[in-house]
């Protein structure tokens, strides 16, 4: 058993480096110990300066690509670059070997692994007056989202899958399917996180603790999601491989 926030600094570091870099500077002051900030620090304020930063939105434009290694399509008809934007009712399919960051409005990042698919299918950044309300569905690949800005109870930030779907508040989580007749989803920092299907519901409290539903060869729940338990570094780093670009950008 592990717990990330118990993880020695070059230990950690050795597990996690490109997923690290794929967080909002804000989300991993939540998730990293303190003795990891001072070398990462200058690394996110690198990657912040080089134009992850979202430019003003358009009408409906409610997120861009930020980062893209690969190829991917959006809507099946259009070739995704940095830069893309992207509204509700879209659709990415990253290829073979590709990743693609989004930033979204508010601050959140959303990083898909190689042959993803992604729905938007609701985003409501936080106005004076209402919470963020937000709703992805990944029916294949692999995720890691770091949700900004969802703290309340009348926040919502949902990532369904077809196996179970995560609740999160003001968390950073990875989930989808990487071995065989199974999808993961595991807890960095922040949570609360909720992972539910129609046959059951689990609570993730704690960074580094994970549950696994078993899946048909469609991708659909066998059964619950197992009680949490905390995931061994080798599954950590076989989990954030698949959505880190090589090298690490």
């Amino acid at each position: 058993m592990f717990k990330v926030s118990a993880f020695p600094r070059r230990t950690l570091m050795a597990l996690v480096p490109s997923a690290l870099m794929a967080l909002a500077p804000s989300a991993l002051m939540r998730f990293a110990p303190s003795a990891l900030m001072a070398p990462l620090r200058y690394s996110l304020m690198a990657l912040t300066l080089l134009g992850l930063a979202l430019p003003a939105a358009a009408d409906d434009v409610i997120a861009r690509v930020v980062s893209l290694q690969g190829a991917a399509q959006l809507n099946s008809d259009a070739t995704v670059q940095r830069g893309t934007a992207l509204r509700v009712g879209d659709s990415i399919v990253t290829a073979p070997e590709a990743r693609a960051r989004l930033r979204f409005i508010g601050g959140s990042l959303l990083t898909l692994g190689a042959d993803t698919e992604l729905e938007i299918a609701r985003y409501e950044p936080a106005t004076q007056t209402a919470e963020q309300q937000a709703h992805f569905r990944v029916l294949r690949g692999v995720f890691l989202a770091v949700a900004e800005g969802v703290s309340s109870a009348d926040s919502a930030y949902l990532i369904e899958t077809p196996a179970a779907t995560m609740g999160i508040r003001g968390t950073i989580v990875w989930g989808g399917y990487f071995i065989p007749g199974q999808a993961d989803y595991v807890l960095f920092g922040g949570g609360p996180v909720e992972v539910f299907n129609e046959q059951g519901t689990v609570l993730l409290t704690e960074g580094g603790q994970g549950t696994t539903v078993r899946v048909d060869a469609d991708g659909r729940p066998l059964a619950e999601p197992d009680a949490p338990g905390f995931w061994t570094p080798a599954k950590v780093f076989e989990a954030t491989t698949t959505i880190a670009a090589p090298g690490g950008q």
